[in-house]
């Protein structure tokens, strides 16, 4: 019989899926992910290789689709076949997938504000414009140009957020746990966007999402609030609009229209964000309240304390490492190398 390894053992113990599973394991392969996408991207394009660059809408887009495939999919995919999670919830009818679309206004309304007044009070303490470790700029703003955009910067990172924050990772903290998620899952995808002047508003998105979740059932739930949060970004286009941070250097650059829209925006979407609060809450109410009958309301989801530990299992070493590597992206994002 061979002798145990003593080294194979920690790393299994460290970095194997644990059973029953945790939130804070999946955020490492998260960051892995990352990692390895921002440096394969940063060896092609320095390469010269190919005829665009990094902030063109076809390289930001390229590389936005890759981080999110093997950031966010592909953790989402095969970790929940070791793991035995059902990830995508339940469907709990038309009407709060509707109302989680609209509830994408006022998330639109209080990003574009939060950017606004976060840029001008950043830039008015005397400090540089800090751009997103991933953006694009178009010269050209022909329909083909913000097609492709909204998919590539819009659709297709909502997938990935909704599949892997409001999906593996909230599946991966138990029922008696989800309201530590409201703050921890918003800060993590904060973490990982790497998108300094949006953080207020994420963080704010992020907790929203969470409630989406928690009523809609899904999360078919998240994806739509984001997709619906772009879609509006078109409707009210010249309306509220977010700055443009290509043509900052002082806070003096920004028009003060940006806060005469900004500030009522802000009033406007605390009465939406209660509006659709008190419709998603009464759709969930009704859902389980016909397949549970009196006991509906008392009714959250099926119980998961056999495959999911408990919340504080999730700060473990996998995590903590990969909190460590998106704290490195952000130092060198504001050290002004471009990832």
């Amino acid at each position: 019989m061979a002798a145990p390894n003593p080294e194979k053992g920690f790393f299994q113990k460290r970095f194997g899926v644990p059973r029953p599973f945790n939130w804070g394991y999946s955020f490492l392969f998260a960051a892995i992910g990352s990692a390895a996408t921002l440096m394969l991207a940063l060896i092609v394009f320095e390469s010269g290789s190919l005829p665009f660059s990094t902030t063109s809408i076809v390289g930001c887009g390229l590389i936005t689709v890759m981080m999110t495939t093997m950031a966010l999919m592909l953790p989402a995919v095969f970790i929940p076949e070791r793991s035995g999670l059902e990830i995508t919830g339940k469907y709990t009818g038309a009407g709060t997938l509707i109302m989680s679309f609209l509830s994408g206004a006022p998330i639109f309304l209080i990003r574009a504000s939060f950017r606004n007044i976060f840029t001008y009070f950043w830039l008015r303490l005397g400090n540089a414009v800090v751009f997103p470790a991933l953006f694009s700029y178009a010269v050209d703003n022909t329909k083909t140009a913000l097609a492709l955009q909204i998919i590539t910067d819009s659709l297709i990172p909502a997938l990935g957020i909704s599949v892997f924050f409001y999906g593996l990772m909230w599946s991966g903290i138990r029922n008696t746990d989800k309201d530590l998620s409201y703050w921890v899952i918003p800060l993590l995808l904060c973490l990982y966007s790497l998108n300094f002047p949006d953080l207020p508003g994420l963080f704010v998105t992020g907790i929203w999402l969470c409630r989406v979740r928690k009523d809609a059932g899904n999360i078919w739930g998240p994806f739509l609030c984001l997709a619906g949060s772009r879609f509006f970004s078109l409707i009210m286009h010249g309306v509220i609009d977010e700055v443009d941070l290509t043509i900052l250097r002082t806070y003096s650059d920004m028009p003060v229209t940006f806060f005469f829209s900004s500030i009522p925006a802000l009033v406007v979407a605390g009465i939406l964000f209660a509006f659709f609060r008190k419709m998603l809450g009464d759709f969930n109410y009704t859902y389980t309240a016909d397949v549970y009958g009196d006991e509906g309301s008392k009714y959250t989801a099926p119980d998961d304390s056999q495959t999911v530990n408990r919340f504080r299992a999730g700060f473990n070493t996998a995590f903590f490492m990969g909190v460590i590597i998106f704290v490195i992206f952000w130092i060198l994002m504001f050290k002004g190398i471009r990832l």
